[in-house]
């Protein structure tokens, strides 16, 4: 079972100020009756994906069939769920937005928090003839699929890392002694990070991102998704930020904060202040935004480092 640190309802992690707690309460039987129709859905679908998987291959242009066969089949088991809908919007989105923002032939790619590679196939495209791609995880079930899956793409290769998340990782503790990146300070010409500053506090934020800056060459390239918090009520409470952290960042989840960190635009400036340049901000439509974009996605320009 996941440990989070743990926060006691109606007090706030950060000092000072007082929380309701609003998370949903479900009746025992709601729960048995979700779980096993969880259950049964899966035993369906993991069979008919299979052929649907074939068919919708047979259907498609050549050209857009290195999408179909580098699908995980992960993703249609219950142990990993991520839309066949979400994964090929994933490859679309952002086979545009590297198109646009990273001009270098050969790019040097780091994908953190890599999941079961859903950005592999796209980078792919770019690395091919030369350059890497290097997705890290924390995950061994998420890193698993990437390695079965994408053995037969050049230039792609993939890393278990030994950092820790509350939300993610069985011990609930995060690192204090480094980042576990097998990468060197310069080297990188873009990093990107999508779906992981959701899940982090604000001191861990800006220790990541500090190694992101270090990580990256001269004028590198880092797009990061966050969760800007608006003045947007969203069905769903994962999605609402209504308990405070720091100043400026909060959660939606008290008992265990890194489920899901929203911040203010505020925050995100003072953030990103004297490390990067923002080129481009897509909103992100669970918090209100505007474009159809989950989250927020900044693409941003590394700075000098102050003194440099």
């Amino acid at each position: 079972m996941l440990r989070c640190r743990r926060v006691q309802p109606g007090t706030s992690a950060f000092p000072g100020q007082k929380q309701q707690v609003h998370e949903p309460k479900r009746p025992p039987l709601y729960c048995r009756m979700r779980k096993f129709l969880k259950f049964v859905f899966y035993k369906i679908y993991t069979v008919a994906s299979y052929f649907w998987l074939k068919l919708d291959r047979i259907a498609s242009w050549g050209e857009t069939r290195h999408w179909i066969d580098n699908v995980p089949r992960a993703i249609f088991t219950p142990d990993i769920y991520v839309s066949y809908a979400g994964w090929m919007h994933n490859q679309g989105f952002f086979a545009s937005l590297l198109s646009v923002f990273l001009k270098k032939p050969q790019p040097r790619i780091l994908d953190f928090g890599c999941g079961m590679g859903n950005l592999a196939p796209v980078c792919h495209h770019f690395v091919k003839n030369g350059g890497s791609y290097l997705g890290v995880d924390l995950d061994e079930k998420q890193i698993a699929p990437c390695l079965k899956t994408y053995g037969s793409l050049s230039n792609c290769s993939f890393y278990l890392t030994h950092d820790k998340n509350p939300f993610y990782t069985p011990d609930g503790e995060s690192t204090t002694s480094g980042i576990d990146w097998p990468v060197k300070d310069g080297s990188l010409d873009i990093v990107i990070a999508m779906s992981v500053f959701t899940h982090l506090q604000e001191a861990e934020s800006i220790r990541y991102l500090n190694k992101i800056h270090e990580t990256l060459a001269a004028d590198g390239l880092a797009m990061i998704s966050f969760l800007i918090k608006r003045d947007y009520i969203n069905p769903h409470f994962v999605y609402n930020f209504d308990h405070a952290l720091t100043p400026g960042w909060f959660t939606s989840n008290p008992s265990c904060p890194e489920m899901a960190i929203g911040l203010t635009r505020e925050a995100l400036e003072k953030l990103l202040a004297n490390r990067f340049e923002v080129l481009s901000h897509i909103e992100g439509s669970v918090t209100g935004g505007r474009h159809p974009s989950l989250q927020d996605i900044f693409v941003l320009r590394k700075l000098p480092a102050p003194g440099a």
